[in-house]
């Protein structure tokens, strides 16, 4: 389906979502390791995802009060294209309605929150990548190229980390 017009509000929104479950994810992660080199690795990845959040809420605020002033919010609003925008950040790893703070249960190893970590950033760089060709405010644009170069520095962190672990 082609992303050509949709809600940029719904879709800062999902993104913060995400941000908020990956938060989620990496502090309870770090809660499950007693090693505090591992802890401190996932502390501040969940630090990172909370900043990432932060700055999904300013970015909000910000497309809100321009839309408010140009009153152009319902001219970018298309529901199948929200719809489907949601389907994919639901099931994610990282997704917005909840199921990540199940695959905590699932680590049992440092490998094992590694590999779901990684699936986690390639998937939110799907999600960005497939937003930031489409979004109609340069703000948003550049807010998502940014973030998409810091979901693929993580994303190498945890190839290396993992490759490591297996030696």
């Amino acid at each position: 389906m082609p992303i050509s017009n949709f809600s940029e509000l719904e879709i800062l929104k999902i993104a913060k979502g995400i941000e908020e479950a990956g938060y989620d994810f990496y502090k309870k992660a770090s809660e499950k390791f007693d090693d505090e080199d591992v802890k401190k690795m996932f502390e501040y990845l969940a630090a990172e995802e909370m900043e990432h959040k932060n700055t999904f809420q300013n970015l909000y605020d910000r497309v809100a009060e321009k839309l408010e002033k140009q009153e152009e919010a319902q001219s970018l609003y298309d529901e199948p294209t929200t719809e489907y925008l949601k389907a994919i950040s639901e099931t994610a790893i990282f997704n917005t309605n909840g199921l990540t703070s199940n695959k905590v249960e699932n680590i049992h190893s440092v490998k094992d929150a590694l590999i779901i970590g990684l699936q986690a950033e390639k998937d939110s760089i799907l999600f960005y990548e497939a937003i930031v060709k489409n979004t109609k405010f340069e703000m948003t644009k550049l807010v998502l190229e940014r973030l998409i170069k810091e979901e693929v520095k993580h994303l190498h962190k945890f190839k290396r980390l993992i490759d490591g672990l297996e030696k």
